[in-house]
């Protein structure tokens, strides 16, 4: 694996010169998102740019995909590229051990190790049309992970801090030197589509006080922040009534825990932690007040479906959110909770679960979903002016989806129901990033082979972990 960040960059295979040429691209369909579909489409694209998008004329064209649709690239606003080597380790369990093991099964990942798992799952990502990710990382290997794999995004670094002993003024000290060292590495890479951002974990993993300090350190230096908010209902009991899991984790470890009686989202918004632009995470556990609330802040939100369900968390209430406002985004959280980053299972997922959430078919649709997987996601970063369209001026990043495959034939003629309901992360055939295609390189091959060892070790731990894990939950509390 790579060290250095001219190697890093280099790995990227990004060819400048084809860049600044005028290459045209054609396809069965476009769909621009801001603009009605168009068939017999034709995309032109310059210095990395859309110059045009319109009918196909009759000239020469550098490719024409035939049976397809172009279509932005994806944007994941929620995601842990780190975390791909636990894909499929942590199963079938509720979302307080899940979230406890996977802690703990961290520290026995070496840095290599988990810049090969972040690596590997931004490759996954660009392979199925994602060109923009929103990843909370814990230790700034996605940076790198988006360097080598020309990506764009922001990179939230994770903060934790729930516990009194924890001096505020040393946890902000901390953030403020990691965030100083990957800005420069951004810096150093000549990179103009990364931002560097925080992500106070989330409210039963951070303090009150903490929140504020964090809140008045993201408004100085203007950072994007990203928070996991009210994802479940052991984190509404912890908040509204002091009781649940939560609860009881703090009393092993004898932290002093006084019930605010108000929900996760009010909590965080008397912390002054909610402010223009944070990406709320999940909110799932949220009130029609609390979505005024995130709405009249100006907060976005992240929305994961497929994590949701699969953690049993919930639906979250996206139509009322979508009513109220609020720039709304999907994410595909983890792999540990998700197992891929597909993003058309994203899209169904998001539409089965608001239809089936409010009773109603047409609760969110097709063509709603996909504006979520793309334009939405980029309005949820703060990133609409660049991406999310097929939109004159914006960046050439966008993905051509095979409209042939059996199990899409003959959805053809409707290519917003063709992706929405039929098609797979497997049926991508190109994904552009500033107009030019970067092709699976030797660091993608040790990714591969470094995380089949690491998973066998992590098999080993998880055995440790979880025997540790039942004797602390059936353990006598230290404050009892």
């Amino acid at each position: 694996m790579v060290s250095r960040v001219s190697e890093i960059v280099s790995t990227a295979n990004c060819d400048p010169e084809s860049a600044s040429l005028t290459l045209r691209y054609r396809a069965r369909w476009a769909l621009p998102i801001d603009a009605p579909p168009i068939e017999n489409a034709e995309i032109v694209v310059r210095d990395g740019r859309i110059i045009e998008v319109g009918h196909a004329g009759n000239g020469l064209v550098d490719q024409d995909f035939g049976e397809a649709v172009i279509i932005p690239g994806f944007v994941n606003v929620h995601a842990h590229l780190e975390y791909t080597v636990m894909r499929g380790l942590l199963e079938d369990m509720p979302f307080f051990p899940w979230i406890r093991l996977l802690t703990a099964l961290k520290s026995h990942i070496t840095p290599k190790e988990w810049l090969a798992s972040a690596l590997l799952g931004a490759w996954e990502m660009r392979s199925s049309g994602i060109t923009t990710i929103g990843d909370a990382c814990d230790g700034g290997f996605s940076l790198m992970a988006l360097l080598m794999t020309g990506q764009s995004g922001i990179i939230y670094r994770e903060v934790f801090g729930i516990s009194p002993d924890e001096p505020i003024q040393e946890i902000v000290s901390s953030l403020q030197k990691k965030v100083a060292s990957m800005t420069e590495t951004v810096t150093q890479a000549g990179s103009d589509r990364i931002r560097i951002g925080i992500s106070p974990h989330a409210p039963y993993t951070v303090r009150g006080e903490l929140f504020e300090a964090l809140g008045s350190f993201a408004k100085r230096y203007s950072l994007p922040q990203t928070i996991h908010l009210a994802e479940s209902l052991a984190e509404e009991d912890l908040f509204q009534k002091g009781i649940g899991p939560f609860a009881e984790m703090f009393a092993r470890r004898g932290i002093a825990w006084e019930t605010p009686q108000l929900s996760p989202t009010r909590f965080l918004d008397a912390c002054g932690a909610i402010t223009p632009g944070t990406l709320a995470v999940h909110c799932v556990q949220v009130s029609q007040e609390d979505i005024a609330l995130l709405k009249a802040r100006g907060a976005t939100v992240a929305h994961c479906p497929k994590s949701n369900g699969k953690l049993g968390s919930g639906f979250a209430p996206v139509r009322a959110m979508l009513n109220a406002g609020l720039a709304v985004g999907l994410g595909t959280d983890s792999v540990a909770s998700n197992n891929n980053a597909d993003m058309f299972e994203e899209m169904r997922s998001a539409v089965f679960t608001a239809r089936a959430r409010e009773r109603d078919p047409m609760a969110l649709t097709a063509e709603e979903a996909l504006r979520l997987a793309t334009l939405g996601g980029a309005e949820a970063m703060g990133m609409a002016q660049e991406i999310g369209s097929l939109t004159p001026g914006k960046r050439a990043d966008f993905c051509v989806v095979n409209l042939s495959a059996s199990h899409i034939t003959p959805a053809e003629d409707n290519p917003v129901a063709a992706l929405v309901f039929s098609a797979r992360a497997s049926d991508v055939i190109a994904t552009f990033i500033n107009g030019t295609v970067n092709r699976k390189s030797q660091e993608i091959e040790e990714a591969v082979s470094i995380m089949r060892m690491t998973r066998r070790k992590l098999r080993d731990a998880l055995s440790l972990e979880q025997s540790k894990l039942e004797k602390m939950m059936t353990g006598t509390p230290r404050n009892a």
